[in-house]
């Protein structure tokens, strides 16, 4: 994306520069054909006049443009940066959930054929205590689900942003128009 900000700030640069040229060309070529020098001179300078102006309205709108495409570039990569952290904070919660899960299974096992009291009574706290861990588990993995659906829209936004400020950035190179050879 730098490259595309970095090869389109140059081609303004050199468009604007190539149209103020191009006119001072055009109206020498003119001098030519004319045979009083006060009237190509005047000629000359009117064109000059008119490529300055354009030059003075089109390139505000395009440092305003590149500024704004630059802070939803800076938009973009920070909350690609917070989808891609709670994907991994959500990726080790169901880890953590399995883990879980398998260690319930296994004292559930474990209850059943237990015959002493004591042993029977241990495992059945640790059950509760997997079951209530468990749950907690599955609030937390929520939470993390709605804060990546948060980031994915909020992502998501910030590209139909960046995608129509270079949507302008295309429509004021083409008011600059092709470049005269």
């Amino acid at each position: 994306m730098r490259t595309r900000l970095r090869s389109v700030i140059a081609m303004m640069a050199l468009v604007v520069i190539v149209l103020a040229s191009g006119r001072t060309f055009a109206a020498a070529a003119q001098t030519a054909q004319t045979p009083d020098p006060l009237t190509a001179l005047l000629a000359e300078v009117h064109a000059l006049r008119i490529a300055m102006e354009q030059s003075a309205t089109v390139a505000p709108r395009v440092q305003l443009t590149l500024a704004r495409l630059n802070i939803e570039e800076q938009r973009i990569a920070q909350l690609a940066a917070q989808l891609d952290q709670v994907r991994r904070e959500l990726s080790g919660a169901s880890l953590e959930s399995q883990r879980l899960s398998e260690q319930l299974a296994e004292t559930e096992k474990g209850v059943q054929p237990a015959t002493d009291d004591k042993i029977r009574k241990g495992l059945e706290y640790e059950h509760a205590d997997l079951k209530r861990r468990l749950g907690a588990q599955g609030r937390l993995e929520e939470q993390l689900r709605g804060r990546e659906n948060d980031a994915a829209q909020g992502l998501s936004t910030e590209q139909s942003r960046w995608i129509d400020l270079n949507t302008r950035l295309d429509e004021l190179e083409r008011l600059l128009g092709p470049i005269p050879r």
